[in-house]
């Protein structure tokens, strides 16, 4: 993923409405350039600041950035193992399948 369509897909991140390889491309390319985590960084305090300044409570939206960020790549990555996973099991099932109803038929 290049820089300008990483930053384009900030808010996309911190809203969760990313698609699962989108997640994992974008969250490689953020652990890969400092600028481009810089960018999310002071969007997501920004946006998180903003919400909590109401609340007189102390919090560590750094730490809650890191966390998010790997909270979203494990998920992610989670899905797209799953769907690879459904992949290669339709496939054998589809293949069986045929298998059987050719030697039923005599095919």
């Amino acid at each position: 993923m290049e820089c300008y369509e990483c930053k384009k897909r900030i808010k996309e991140f911190l809203n969760d409405s990313m698609k699962s390889k989108t997640c994992v491309e974008f969250i490689d390319h953020v652990r890969s350039c400092d600028e481009c985590y810089e960018e999310l960084s002071i969007e997501f305090l920004v946006n998180e600041g903003l919400k909590r300044l109401d609340n007189a409570t102390s919090f560590d939206l750094e730490s809650e950035l890191k966390n998010k960020i790997n909270k979203s790549y494990s998920k992610a990555r989670f899905y797209k193992t799953f769907i690879v996973i459904c992949s290669i099991t339709i496939a054998i099932v589809a293949f069986l399948l045929g298998l059987f109803l050719s030697t039923l038929f005599g095919y």
